[in-house]
């Protein structure tokens, strides 16, 4: 009879602290899915902003780099890259270093 009370008093004692591990984990569990929840939508708010970042970019960058190209190719040539320091220097009212 001694051996049933005790072994009573352990089920008991082990269906509570399972029932509380279960309860503990299932709140961690909801914590955690909430949390997950917020992320992805945190994430999904970044990549549309990065989409419509991303499409105004390439957008400019159309617009920009045959501008640029143009600009690259008059710069190129050997006479007007040897006048820019001379316009430079009239631009800002500076004369030639006299030795």
């Amino acid at each position: 009879m001694a051996c049933a009370g005790v072994g009573l008093v352990l089920l008991i004692f082990a269906t509570t602290s399972t029932w509380r591990a279960y309860r503990k984990v299932s709140r961690r569990a909801t914590e955690l899915s909430l949390y997950a929840l917020e992320e992805a939508t945190e994430l999904e708010r970044l990549t549309a902003q990065l989409n419509e970042h991303g499409f105004q970019l390439e957008h400019t960058a159309s617009e920009l780099f045959p501008k640029l190209e143009t600009l690259a190719a008059f710069l190129g040539q050997p006479l007007i890259a040897a006048t820019i320091p001379w316009l430079l220097r009239r631009a800002f009212g500076r004369p030639y270093r006299r030795r």
